[in-house]
């Protein structure tokens, strides 16, 4: 046994031996801080060829050095990286005849735009598939210095940023923003993604948003909206970084004669660690279009906005047992808006072109509470508590003008002509509670799941109406005159408990049974009084019958479901059936009448998600909802806030039931850095709740909702991604969508068919050609054809064009210039011939301080003095164009400080390299 425990030893170190005689060279290398000669522990160090050669090894360095070895002769490429450090990239020889070690020390320098040379130079795949997950690499995706987690987003593939910052992906809303996989930003995504910085990202993993009980039971419950986890650096997890900044200047009226001051103040500061704490605050009034970086979104769809909000999140990390998390805040609005509109409705033998003028002052202030407790009990049970307060108040002021005309063969006339003068006023609030309790056993897979929940919304609308109607024959001579001045109160209530118990039982390994019940109980009152105007006493003491109304709605849902489930392997699906019982009771008590409705519905669930191989994956998911007609749909009332468009209640109304079928392929190369999604979408709606338009006298038009069949659409959503040469210089991306759809109003008792067939493309181009250029370009293009059954002589085609260009670089002395363009084409429209509007923003900054922690910027906005915006709608019956007011242009001088402090950044402590 010894000759043999001998033999092997001495063949091993011969082994050892041989491997360390190799032919080749070494380089030891030592990574220092310039200023305190300290070594620097983790610095990312590149081995390439030279030169532009392929990687050959990457390490994290440490404090005593490290060292390359057995390298063949040859020219070398050491590219060094550190968090808060500039990259230093240094050339290297091995002749044949060096025989030493090469010894290299690497002095790093402090350098703002450190992190972007990180990515610049590591090659990283720029996504990656985990079964339904698709996980974006921030470090494949170059982004300037101080961008945030939005202008982050903006670079992806498959996802899209309106000008409110509502984002989407492949069509789908983003509701929810994750933290490292845990629930921070309660209520408004926005806040995370247009406050977050984004060197502080390593990926974002977007997936289906999924329900608490399928959270808890594992039981997938597609919500058709789509989540995002932010996840963090490893070095930055803990820490704080934020920001102040204000600005001042001169102009944003919509009068671009006139001249007013413009100021945007505000901060955000963010604590990461055992506790999560982040704050934020801003006010100005140039529609937000500065919030310490010039906001890509632009000033808005319309109106000169006066805005403020101030939000706190906190949340708890260190705690085992119990999570905490909190959001609260307020945020307000003052908007002077004022709006062109012409809208053409369709009829049987003719149509109704409206034209409107109108001025609107508006005001709103909410304050939001939100909440999220949940206590492990013991390792087979939790129970969390849900609750949200929102209170808000609003409050407007609009004059309108308008005129119709009744159009048929040869000229049309005018039938109408009048104007309004409406104020209302709003005080709402809204309380939620969600008590949810799951037990887990000994054996994976069984699980109880139960829940309770509550929510109060209290709506108090006082409002005065004011409007005078003439109404003309084709000669010109007055038919008649229509006068409406009365003040209406009304006050809604709606009271909703629900309770649910879920069971799954496993069969084998990955393979359950699920089984559930719900019951869902909703209470809802409107009552509404009105008063007219009483010449003789000069008040409004005259009770109006007719919109004067006492309402209450009672509706109650049963589900009772079961399904099979395989949630591991290769193909994960599951299949199941749900039945639905609807009881539906409208009392009105002012005409002392009860209707009462029952509905039944079933339907299949089913879902698969097959992986044919790493990188890819396809997904078929089946779902069906039912959505119930609200109040002001069902009561019986004539809404006159509009005069020349009456809406009034149908208590007739039932329940639609909506059956959505998604399709969806999703694959990344991660040799060749390109990426394919594509998305497919199809619904079918019974008893779908649409319009039903009567022409009254004078061309006045009534709206009631009804139910009709034959309601389906169709869509699909192709993007595809790739690099720009090696993608150390960018990427692009092209998508592609496609859409049919049919639907059906009533007019005049006539079933109008509406279908329309659309549509469009997108091109994505994130350049970095060079160290400190940065080019991001949009462009996309829209068609719509729109054609009626009743009046095919108002058949429509729509075109709307984008084209958008962001670039920045950096000049010496630590001065950048940036600069935004945007570009919108709509295309003509009847009478309307082609409109451009065109928004053009540009800025020059300087950073100083240590660590280019300071900076002051000018920046000019609408340069152009771009006044007004355009925008285009089709509808069932009626297609509309509006052009609004923006802010014009405004001239700012800002200051920004940043602050941050990262415990992993810091250089490691040791003595002095020799």
């Amino acid at each position: 046994m010894f000759r043999k425990i001998a033999a092997l030893a001495i063949l091993i170190v011969a082994c050892l031996t041989s491997s360390a005689q190799l032919p080749g060279g070494s380089i030891r290398v030592i990574v220092l801080d310039s200023a305190g000669k300290q070594p620097l522990d983790d610095a990312t160090i590149s081995l390439l060829k030279a030169p532009a050669g392929p990687l050959l090894h990457r390490i994290r360095s440490r404090h005593q050095g490290f060292t390359f070895h057995n390298l063949a002769p040859g020219d070398y490429q050491l590219i060094t990286s550190y968090l808060g450090y500039a990259t230093d990239t240094t050339s290297i020889t091995l002749r044949p005849a060096d025989s030493t070690e090469k010894q290299l020390r690497i002095l790093l320098h402090h350098a703002a735009n450190a992190m972007m040379e990180v990515v610049v130079h590591a090659n990283i795949p720029p996504a990656i598939v985990k079964n339904d997950t698709i996980a974006f690499n921030a470090g494949a995706f170059p982004t300037r210095p101080n961008a945030t987690v939005e202008d982050l987003l903006r670079k992806l593939p498959g996802i899209d940023i309106d000008k409110n910052g509502n984002v989407t992906m492949q069509g789908q809303k983003v509701d929810k923003i994750y933290l490292d996989g845990k629930e921070f930003f309660l209520d408004d995504p926005r806040t995370a993604t247009q406050n977050l910085p984004a060197d502080i990202v390593d990926q974002i993993e977007a997936f289906d948003s999924q329900t608490e009980r399928a959270r808890l039971t594992g039981i997938r419950e597609p919500t058709g909206t789509k989540t995002l986890n932010i996840k963090l650096k490893k070095n930055r997890k803990k820490g704080y970084f934020g920001k102040v900044y204000a600005g001042t200047g001169s102009g944003g009226a919509a009068n671009s004669s006139s001249v007013t001051s413009s100021y945007s103040a505000g901060g955000t500061a963010t604590n990461l660690g055992n506790a999560w704490l982040f704050g934020t605050g801003n006010l100005n009034n140039m529609n937000n279009q500065f919030t310490g970086a010039d906001n890509k979104n632009g000033p808005g769809p319309g109106g000169v906005q006066t805005l403020d909000n101030l939000q706190l999140n906190f949340r708890n990390n260190n705690q085992k047992r119990l999570a905490f998390t909190f959001n609260g805040g307020t945020n307000g609005t003052r908007t002077t808006l004022d709006q062109t509109d012409q809208r053409l409705t369709t009829l049987a033998d003719s149509s109704l072109l409206e034209n409107r003028l109108s001025h609107t002052v508006s005001h709103n202030q909410s304050v939001h509470g939100n909440a999220y407790l949940e206590y492990t009990i013991d390792s087979f049970s939790l129970i969390n508590l849900r609750s949200t307060v929102t209170p808000s108040w609003s409050g407007s002021t609009e004059l309108d003008t308008v005129a119709i005309q009744t159009q048929k063969t040869g000229p049309g006339y005018l039938s109408n002509q009048g104007r309004t003068d409406n104020s209302n006023h709003s005080d709402e609030y809204n309380i939620t509670n969600v008590l949810n309790f799951r037990q887990r056993w000994r054996r994976p897979g069984r699980t109880l799941y139960a829940s309770l929940s509550e929510s109060y919304d209290h709506q108090n609308q006082p409002q005065h109406i004011f409007s005078l109607v003439n109404n003309f024959d084709s000669t010109g001579n007055l038919l008649s005159q229509t006068l409406t001045n009365q003040n209406q109160s009304q006050l809604s209530k709606t009271e909703t408990y629900a309770a649910s118990v879920a069971y799954t039982e496993p069969l084998k390994p990955g393979h359950l049974l699920d089984f559930s019940y719900r019951v869902n109980r909703s209470i809802s009152r409107s009552d509404r009084q009105a008063d007219d105007f009483d010449s003789a006493t000069g008040k409004y003491d005259r009770p109006d019958t007719l919109t004067t109304n006492h309402f209450v709605n009672y509706n109650t849902i049963q589900r009772l479901g079961a399904g099979y489930n395989a949630t591991d392997g290769k193909y994960r699906y599951q299949i199941g059936l749900t039945l639905q019982f609807s009881d539906l009771d409208d009392h009105n008590l002012t005409a002392k009448s009860v209707l009462n409705q029952r509905q039944t519905n079933w339907y299949p669930r089913a879902s698969l998600i097959y992986t044919p191989s790493q990188g890819k994956n396809i997904k078929l998911v089946y779902t069906a909802n039912t959505t119930s007609p609200t109040i002001q749909q069902l009561q019986p009332l004539p809404d006159l806030t509009n005069p020349f468009l009456v809406r009034i209640g149908n208590p007739g109304l039932l329940q639609q039931l909506t059956h959505t079928l998604n399709a969806a392929y999703t694959g990344f190369n991660s040799k060749s850095f390109q990426n394919l999604q594509i998305a497919l979408q199809a619904n079918y709606t019974e008893h779908e709740i649409t319009p039903s338009t009567t022409i009254l006298s004078g061309g006045i038009q009534q709206i009631q909702y009804v139910n009709v069949d034959g309601v389906w659409h169709a869509s699909s959503n192709i993007t595809y991604g790739f690099p720009l040469g090696d993608q150390r210089k960018g990427n692009s991306s092209i998508g592609v969508r496609l859409n049919y759809g049919r639907d059906v109003s009533l007019l005049d008792g006539t079933p109008d068919v509406n279908t329309s067939l659309g549509w469009g493309a997108t091109w994505k181009l994130n350049f970095h050609p060079v160290e400190k250029l940065f080019v991001e370009g949009v462009a996309s293009v829209n068609y719509t054809n729109t054609q009626y059954s009743v009046n095919p002589g108002e058949n429509t085609n729509t075109w709307l064009q984008n084209y958008s260009v962001d670039a920045s670089y950096e000049l010496p002395g630590a001065f950048t210039v940036a600069s935004n363009y945007n570009l919108q084409i709509t295309g003509p429209q009847g009478t309307l011939p082609s409109k451009s509007v065109a928004l053009w923003n540009a800025s020059i900054y300087k950073d100083f301080l240590r660590d280019r922690t300071a900076q002051i910027r000018f920046s000019a906005f609408g340069i152009l003095n771009t006044v007004s915006n355009f925008t285009q709608t089709i509808g069932i019956d009626y297609k509309e164009t509006s052009q609004t007011n923006l802010p014009g242009r405004i001239l700012l001088l800002g200051f920004i400080y940043r602050f941050r402090h990262f415990p992993g950044q810091k250089p490691a402590a040791g003595p002095p390299a020799s």
